[in-house]
């Protein structure tokens, strides 16, 4: 079995719990989730896999870290089982970041991060992460956090702007007024996450 794959690199964590965790990043190609909230910015298109690669050959090319964070495009379009449990036998640990368009329940991660694009169907797991569009209203944002704080079960949850292509937030001073805004963030539940890699110029 191969797998497609847009790019494997090293480098430290930017976004989330983990900011500045040196990790493996297995970035797998394309992205099913096609009414995503960011597919214009984000968009991990089939035609971006760079090569395609065995088990074996993905387990050589991230030996170097504890850590290995398979990412995408949307790595749930893949067979990726065998490949987390082949990493866990070579006592990696195991994150993923996922869009939560299908269960992984009981699927064997170390650490799990949701950042929902469309329908929310993984409803729990470590972090939730939402992406705030500079287009938003403060009511739109207000619902789409209220939709996601119901019926959810996540220990870290974060708001992060909208990067642009320069690399630097778009709509940073508005989520920071969001997430001081009690009745948004009743109990302060949310915290602020950037692409904090961008700023220190890493992949």
């Amino acid at each position: 079995m191969k797998l497609p794959i847009t790019e494997i690199f090293h480098s430290l964590q930017g976004e989330g719990h983990f900011v500045g965790y040196p990790m493996a990043f297995v970035r797998l190609a394309g992205c099913s989730v096609l009414d995503c909230r960011i597919r214009k910015e984000c968009d991990e298109a089939p035609w971006k896999v760079t090569e395609h690669l065995t088990i074996d050959d993905i387990l050589e090319r991230v030996k170097r870290q504890s850590i290995v964070c398979l990412t995408g495009g949307e790595p749930t379009d893949h067979d990726i089982l065998p490949l987390i449990a082949a990493l866990r036998s070579a006592e990696h640990r195991v994150h993923m970041e996922t869009s939560g368009v299908r269960s992984v329940d009981g699927w064997p991660l170390d650490w799990l991060t949701v950042s929902p694009k469309a329908e929310l169907r993984q409803r729990s797991g470590h972090t939730l992460k939402l992406v705030v569009r500079p287009e938003w209203s403060r009511d739109q944002t207000k619902d789409t956090i209220e939709k996601l704080d119901s019926g959810t079960n996540f220990f870290h949850r974060y708001l992060q702007p909208m990067t642009q292509a320069d690399g630097t937030p778009a709509n940073l001073p508005e989520v920071v007024a969001l997430l001081l805004d009690e009745e948004i963030n009743r109990g302060a539940r949310w915290a602020l996450s950037t692409q904090a890699h961008r700023f220190w110029r890493l992949p």
